[in-house]
């Protein structure tokens, strides 16, 4: 762990951070994954969604792990809305394979899975238990993720999104610390994506970054990190809808999401995600499309206490903001994205994604009670966020 003490003459946060995870990036990164696992066992249970077989990814993978002799198992039933039923489906098995190892291989759902069960197979509770709060008394099996869309937020933390079967309500969960034990980030996985839903996962990865470098619990080194991860964003972002198979732009994607998942091991994101996740698993809509749409809103509310560094992003997205204020520009950088999003044809209105008003109350609610709306720059009450919803709409 590295700690910087406080020295600059404004007040930020602390330099605090930890990444003990071993990260590998990289093109076709993915053949050292048999020697990888290897280290912490010869029983796998593989977690992903069967859409990987499209391109042979699957059949990759276990190429790779026969190599070097270590038996495994596959569950590929981890579907768009897969709640914690797929969860305990997956428990099951890996309980009854003693398995030493999980992987996890896919978007943010089949990662989460996979890493609440690399938690949760050592011991007995199963994952309602969890979800309702319980944390994890045994060790964990060594977990290994394997990301193939260019984010991936929990990447550097000890948590998960689940999605509560009892009420569609998406869980974040906390596992055991340092949980993950190598992350193989191969930018030519993320081929499988169409070019449209690559966009639209980059402006997710825009948003989160947004979040954590507007947060209070952002840093020097986090900013650092978010900057970067911007100009990755804008600079990929059109290309790469009418080139998708070009692999630098898909290396530049994967950096973006890279450094954003690092600065969100030291920051947090906010309020736009918490609206998406709670969306996402209620009512069943692809987090890429809502925090697309609600991005522009998310950039308005916060212009009042964090200009100065919405003001950097407009200049990012290539507005003029000489001569302007803060306040000013930040409603450029607002227009900015709106402007994007009309341009690459994505949804707008939460209406567009056939969403009922009557549920955003609901929605709100959710959206409140997670643990990162502590660290936005501006508290948001629930009527806050309906009011957020409600323009949105």
């Amino acid at each position: 762990m590295i700690l910087f003490s406080r020295m600059e003459e404004k007040p930020m946060s602390d330099l605090v951070f930890s990444l003990p995870h071993e990260t590998y990036f990289g093109v076709d990164i993915i053949h050292r994954l048999g020697s990888i696992v290897s280290r912490y066992g010869d029983r796998v249970l593989l977690v992903t969604e069967a859409i990987l077989y499209e391109r042979n990814t699957i059949e990759h993978i276990a190429e790779f792990l026969e190599k070097k002799n270590i038996s495994f198992i596959v569950y590929d039933e981890v579907v768009p809305n897969a709640t914690s039923t797929a969860v305990e489906e997956a428990l099951l098995l890996s309980r009854g394979s003693h398995a030493q190892v999980v992987i996890g291989m896919g978007g943010i759902r089949a990662l989460s899975m996979a890493k609440a069960i690399a938690m949760a197979s050592p011991g007995k509770m199963d994952i309602d238990e969890y979800m309702s709060g319980k944390a994890p008394t045994t060790e964990p099996l060594a977990y290994i993720e394997i990301p193939t869309t260019c984010r991936s937020p929990f990447m550097f933390t000890d948590e998960c999104l689940l999605v509560d079967a009892r009420d569609r309500t998406g869980r974040i969960v906390h596992t055991q610390k340092n949980i993950t034990k190598a992350i193989l980030f191969d930018p030519k996985l993320s081929i499988t994506l169409p070019a449209k839903y690559t966009a639209a996962t980059l402006l997710d990865t825009f948003l989160a970054a947004f979040e954590g470098y507007i947060s209070a619990k952002a840093n020097l080194l986090s900013d650092t990190l978010f900057l970067k991860a911007f100009e990755y964003v804008i600079e990929t972002l059109k290309p790469i809808t009418s080139d998708p198979e070009d692999i630098r732009l898909r290396i530049h994607a994967c950096y973006a999401g890279l450094f954003t998942a690092i600065g969100l091991s030291m920051s947090r994101s906010g309020l736009g995600s918490a609206l998406t996740y709670a969306i996402n698993s209620k009512l069943m809509v692809p987090k890429s499309w809502i925090s697309t749409l609600l991005f522009p809103k998310v950039i308005n509310f916060f212009t009042n206490t964090s200009s100065e560094k919405i003001a950097t992003v407009a200049k990012l997205l290539g507005e003029d903001i000489d001569g302007i204020s803060s306040i000013d520009a930040s409603h450029k950088a607002a227009e900015a994205i709106q402007r994007i999003i009309s341009e690459l044809s994505f949804p707008s209105r939460l209406r567009d994604l056939n969403l009922k008003m009557e549920d955003m109350m609901d929605i709100a609610s959710t959206a409140r009670g997670y643990d990162m709306m502590n660290y936005n720059p501006r508290m948001a009450s629930i009527e806050e966020l309906y009011e957020i919803l409600k323009d949105s709409y």
